[in-house]
Formats: structure tokens, sequence, C-alpha cells
């Protein structure tokens, strides 16, 4: 399994594996391009859901969008939302000043590819870029009642209690967190 760091040159392996393979058996999710924490979007990329594909694009041309694509015999089959805290809107009102802060927003994995360690390999190669990188906390947001694989879309809290996170409130909110 190959790991790559997002960048604007894999951008048609994200929308084709968005496209076709992330929400193959979850349709009603198939729309949201992993935009989430995004929002609010700026006003040109206002309105239907339908141009979420398109403010996507708009995000990882300008470099916005960051993660890991897990790839398969050349074909991407999973993909991990991570960028710095404060570059995710949704969370920016929670950055502490002078915190930097990697946050780890979503993990999707192809139906036939988990149960396989897939998440596990993402969440290594997280940690040890973040290190490289000289980032000191990692943060997650995993749901302790998950009981789907749909309901883990942030993460399976057990992956990342396995892997030396803490629960911590911050805010209105408890998060995971990982000093390294």
């Amino acid at each position: 399994m190959l790991i790559r760091a997002m960048r604007p040159e894999l951008a048609s392996d994200w929308m084709d594996f968005f496209d076709t393979r992330a929400f193959a058996d979850h349709a009603e999710w198939k729309g949201c391009y992993c935009t989430f924490f995004f929002l609010p979007k700026p006003p040109e990329y206002e309105g239907a859901s339908a141009r979420r594909r398109d403010y996507a694009a708009w995000l990882i041309e300008r470099g916005s969008m960051k993660g890991y694509l897990a790839f398969e015999n050349g074909k991407a089959v999973a993909w991990c939302n991570v960028n710095e805290k404060a570059a995710f809107p949704k969370l920016a009102g929670s950055v502490v000043e002078g915190e930097k802060v990697l946050s780890i927003a979503c993990f999707l994995v192809q139906q036939d590819h988990r149960g396989r360690g897939v998440a596990q390999k993402l969440l290594d190669r997280i940690i040890k870029d973040a290190k490289t990188e000289g980032i000191r906390v990692v943060e997650a947001y995993p749901s302790k009642k998950a009981k789907t694989e749909f309901g883990n879309f942030h993460g399976s809290f057990s992956m990342y209690e396995k892997n030396g996170f803490k629960p911590e409130r911050i805010g209105d909110g408890e998060v995971v967190r990982r000093y390294l």
C-alpha cells in the first residue's frame, strides 16, 4: 500500500475515489466531498450541495485540502482529511493562540478495504509526518458511541486510544489528543 500526501497533482485520483468508490455503500453521503470542516464556504460556493465537488476542487487546486490518500494497484482506496486546525474554518474558533494543532477530520476507506488496517497505516503516516514537521499536538474527533463504520468517519475511538491519544475537553466538546 502506498500512502501519498495530498497535492494538486493528485486531484484526479481524489475525485475518482470520491466519485466512484468512497461512498459506494452509503449513497446518502456521496456528495460530501470532505468539505464539512471547510464551512462556511466563500460566497461564490454557497448554494446547492451539488457544488461541493467544485468547492473541493477549488480547495485542492489552492492547496487548502490536505490529507493523505492510500493507493493500492494504482487506485486510491482511502482518504484521510488532515490539516492544521486553524485551516479548518469550522474549527478555527477553538484554536488556542500560539498552539499549532494538526486536526484529523475524516477517514474514508473503500468498502472492500475496511478491516485491513488501512486507517492505521494512514494514522501512522500522519503521526510520522507531524513529528518530522515539528507539530506537537495531533487532535481528532471520534465518537465513543459509534456502532458502524459510518459512525466512525472521524476514525474509531479505539484506534486513537491504541495509538496513545487521550480524551480532552476543548471548549464545549471532547476530542482526543496525542502530544508528540
